[in-house]
């Protein structure tokens, strides 16, 4: 009997997992509350965001920061994602509206 391991894991992130993790390596504010602050969801970044954070992510592990790579794969699987999905019905029209009443 023979058992086989897998040694190619990859880390799986949850959302609120990653989250989680990059709000840790922020700098403590000022005097207020940290959970006033975080209470609100963060803006959604672009593809573009996400490499460039990725690429940051990328320079710590060179650093000797070992999660550092799992955070950086992790963001840009989402970069590559968020670059081929489709926008929902509702945000095509919504766009095309605002492109004919020339709002964008």
């Amino acid at each position: 009997m023979r058992v086989q391991a897998d040694t190619q894991t990859q880390t799986q992130w949850s959302s609120k997992g990653l989250l989680r993790l990059l709000r840790a390596t922020l700098p403590p504010a000022g005097k207020a509350p940290a959970s006033a602050a975080f209470d609100a969801p963060p803006q959604r970044l672009t593809s573009v965001q996400l490499n460039e954070l990725a690429q940051k992510w990328r320079r710590r592990s060179a650093e000797g920061d070992q999660g550092a790579d799992s955070v950086a794969m992790a963001l840009e699987l989402l970069a590559e994602r968020r670059a081929t999905e489709r926008p929902s019905r509702m945000q095509a029209v919504g766009r095309r509206l605002s492109e004919f009443m020339q709002l964008s």
